[in-house]
């Protein structure tokens, strides 16, 4: 593995350490490799199930990302480990809303996935699971599915000018 590649795998696993600071109700993650090039993650937000013929609201959603040889000019292998109903994912296939690049950080990644998790990102016109995407078509008002997000809230800050003591 070249320095380049080894310091970027380093600056994506140091990001998403920081994505799960305070957050390990959310998001929790196992790595594997120095550094790492395989991540198990466990991420807690409410999405989509099917049991028979209903969608039921499901919290808990495992996936696994691997970094191939070709990371980051190729994107992770992605392989969905527990159910989901979803327009883009069917079995362990994922089809995100983006096209990969590779300015993307690996955080930015999982962000996605998330936000795919709670039915906030998903594409009906080129699905992977048909039945998901007519069924989400159809229930889009009740999207987001979760209120809460892997993305970090923004952080506003307002300055005053310093009022004047005394007077002219």
């Amino acid at each position: 593995m070249g320095p380049r590649k080894r310091v970027r795998l380093q600056k994506d696993h140091e990001e998403l350490l920081r994505l799960t600071q305070g957050r390990q109700s959310l998001i929790n993650f196992e790595a594997r490799g120095l550094p790492p090039t395989y991540y198990k993650f466990t991420i807690t937000l409410k999405g989509l199930k099917l049991e028979g013929e209903r969608a039921l609201a499901h919290e808990l959603h495992q996936f696994e990302l691997k970094l191939g040889a070709h990371y980051p000019s190729e994107p992770p292998d992605v392989t969905w480990l527990t159910p989901i109903f979803h327009p883009n994912i069917r079995g362990q296939a994922v089809c995100h809303s983006q096209q990969w690049s590779p300015a993307w950080s690996l955080a930015d990644f999982v962000i996605e996935l998330g936000d795919m998790i709670r039915m906030d990102k998903f594409n009906v016109k080129s699905p992977l699971d048909r039945k998901a995407a007519a069924w989400s078509e159809q229930n889009r008002r009740h999207f987001p599915l979760d209120q809460r997000s892997l993305r970090v809230p923004e952080v506003r800050i307002s300055i005053k000018p310093k009022p004047k003591i005394g007077g002219p």
